[in-house]
């Protein structure tokens, strides 16, 4: 039984760009090698490391997806291991999404859409109604810092009394 898998290997930047074609052909023929069919290969190109590897700091990165028999999967990654270029290897089954899956999906992102406008709609409703209240407040007096610490003293004052 065929499973769909992803693999991500970092080629050394010792290689230039140019050199690197050939240990990714390498890669491509082992997976071929087992079984394997490619369904999609990239180049993520030079990026740093999260930590030093045989002290590497950047490295070449390379992305294949490939169906492969189950039971060639151990002998592909005990291949890649062997390969001296190949600084780190790691393969992970993914998961193929059938089309029901797709559908709803899609309809989850319109829903939320939906609702995210919605939302927008009443924060401009809100925002209009806080331009206007301020409209509303020009008829009563203004009171200034020096009365407002005032009454707020003598509040403060009848509390302690009590």
């Amino acid at each position: 039984m065929t499973e769909h898998y992803e693999i991500l290997y970092i080629l050394p930047v010792s290689l230039t760009p140019e050199e690197t074609a050939p240990f990714v052909e390498k890669v491509a023929s082992l997976i071929k090698e087992q079984n394997g069919e490619i369904t999609k290969d990239e180049n993520l190109g030079k990026q740093k490391l999260a930590y030093p590897i045989k002290s590497l700091s950047h490295g070449y990165y390379f992305l294949y997806e490939f169906d492969l028999p189950k039971e060639n999967l151990q002998k592909l990654n005990r291949a890649l291991q062997l390969t001296p270029e190949v600084v780190r290897s790691l393969i992970v089954k993914k998961h193929v999404k059938t089309e029901k899956e797709i559908s709803a999906e899609k309809q989850l992102q319109e829903r939320l859409a939906k609702r995210k406008e919605q939302e927008i709609d009443k924060m401009k409703a809100e925002k209009e109604e806080v331009k206007e209240k301020p409209a509303k407040d020009k008829g009563k007096e203004k009171i200034s810092l020096e009365d407002l610490d005032k009454k707020l003293d003598e509040i403060l004052d009848t509390d302690e009394i009590m």
